[in-house]
């Protein structure tokens, strides 16, 4: 067998060869344990018989590290808890943290009952003085933005939470910042008016938030992902059509300062953000054109060692003509790299099938590693190379595994390792948090996932030498 991709052109001849002789190192591997881990199995969140935590994945930094925490490099997160029996336990926002070498953790429930629901996760940023800020809101259900500070590198200590109102329903929450030296400006990008992204901006001399403008303006409701470029003074933005329930998305990507938005290319497509007009995603520029039979959805968004943006997304293939519930069956993995001025982009692994019923371009998700972009994690529930159902010696049912994938060939190619094996749950949304080190911490979801409002997950996570 061989993994097919759309079109006949060299290159995917040629990934298809790759691939189909690369080291995938699963079937090979005589380890028949059940709920095998390659590495020391942290649990952050729950126990073995309350699981209870989960996030969505269009919230980020939804996990930080604080390098220069006096104990040690400290790991951060939010996480929405869900129960079935403990209505006490039902959408609380709990912060997690961790020593990723004193191994010392501990937690804190930062509003109780704020919704049982993942995209009600934070994001995190830590500033210069050492103090992180978390804002958060419900999914779209009211106009407020929560915003609490820590103190400095204390992450068990906090101030009351401020609110910042929008005048639109507002969801997901993504902090990044912009300028340098005394025009640095920390933004706060989120779905709220018109249902399209927009940003407010916090002043670091004042700590005070106000509107900064529309980022995109569409008949939908476009996805974005983000990603800040290595000083931290320009911002890489993501985007789709719309949901992918709705349409046959492509993935388009720009670049804004803060004031004007650009394609890939450095052309102006929005000179003035802060205005009432704003760009639509076609007018950014195109990577991956999606159609019938190719419908795309982001997972990650990193910079390489040259600066230069790298997209992970999702594929499906099998929704043409269908309703809900009967597509979904079939997805991959692609990567998408600017390479000497141009995009390239490859179908890398087999995604598996739809994560839930109705929802049908859910997958597992790809992470990338933000230190090391030729580094990638992802979850399936199919042989990467072959696409076969992966069948767990643990229960002989179907689960989804996380996978380890590394490219000598700029993501032409990857060879592919098990992290996790024969489970007797699903392994999902994982996440490498950005960490100058010789080590690396993967983090993701370990349990069972039935919808947004439906989970019963743990979060979990190892902690590895590069």
């Amino acid at each position: 067998m061989h993994l097919s991709t759309p079109g006949s052109s060299k290159w995917t001849r040629f990934l298809s060869l790759t691939i189909l002789f690369a080291c995938w190192g699963c079937a090979e591997q005589p380890n028949t344990t059940p709920d095998f881990v390659d590495g020391e199995l942290i649990t952050f969140t729950g126990s073995a018989t309350n699981p209870n935590g989960a996030w969505c994945w269009f919230q980020d930094e939804r996990v930080i590290v604080d390098p220069s925490h006096p104990d040690g490099p400290m790991l951060m997160f939010t996480a929405i808890s869900a129960s079935k029996s403990d209505s006490t336990e039902m959408g609380d926002l709990d912060f997690y943290w961790y020593g990723l070498e004193s191994e010392k953790m501990g937690s804190m429930e930062f509003y109780n009952q704020f919704g049982q629901d993942d995209h009600n996760v934070a994001a995190l940023y830590q500033k210069p003085n050492g103090e992180v800020l978390a804002l958060y809101s419900r999914h779209g259900s009211d106009n407020l933005i929560h915003i609490r500070t820590s103190v400095s590198q204390r992450p068990d200590l906090w101030g009351d939470a401020m609110e910042y109102q929008e005048l639109a329903g507002v969801t997901y929450n993504n902090l990044l910042t912009v300028g340098s030296g005394d025009t640095k400006r920390l933004l706060n990008f989120s779905r709220s008016r018109g249902w399209n992204p927009n940003f407010i901006q916090m002043d670091f001399t004042t700590g005070e938030w106000s509107y900064g403008g529309r980022l995109l303006n569409s008949e939908g409701r476009p996805y974005m992902k983000y990603a800040g470029n290595i000083d931290g003074s320009l911002i890489h933005v993501v985007a789709t059509d719309q949901h992918p329930r709705n349409f046959d998305n492509s993935i388009y990507h720009g670049v804004m300062d803060g004031s004007i938005l650009m394609d890939s290319f450095g052309q102006v497509v929005d000179s003035n953000l802060s205005d009432d007009e704003a760009a639509v995603p076609t007018q950014l520029t195109r990577v991956f054109e999606g159609n019938a039979d190719n419908v795309a959805w982001m997972a990650d968004v990193a910079v390489d060692q040259n600066d230069q943006p790298v997209i992970a997304f999702s594929v499906q293939k099998d929704g043409r003509d269908l309703p809900p519930n009967q597509g979904g069956l079939d997805h991959r993995y692609h990567l998408a790299r600017f390479l000497d001025g141009q995009w390239v982009q490859h179908e890398i692994a087999y995604a598996g099938e739809r994560l839930y019923p109705f929802e049908d371009d859910y997958t597992g998700l790809v992470a990338i590693d933000p230190q090391d972009v030729n580094r990638v994690v992802i979850s399936t529930n199919a042989d990467p190379v072959t696409g076969e159902p992966l069948i767990s010696l643990a229960d002989q049912k179907r689960h989804y595994e996380i996978f380890e994938g590394s490219s000598t060939n700029e993501g032409l190619s990857f060879t592919w390792t098990p992290l996790t094996k024969n489970s007797s749950v699903d392994n999902l949304r994982p996440i490498i948090p950005a960490w100058e080190s010789d080590s690396r911490a993967v983090l993701w979801l370990r349990g069972s996932y039935s919808s947004y409002t439906d989970f019963n997950t743990q979060v979990v996570g190892v902690v590895q030498n590069r």
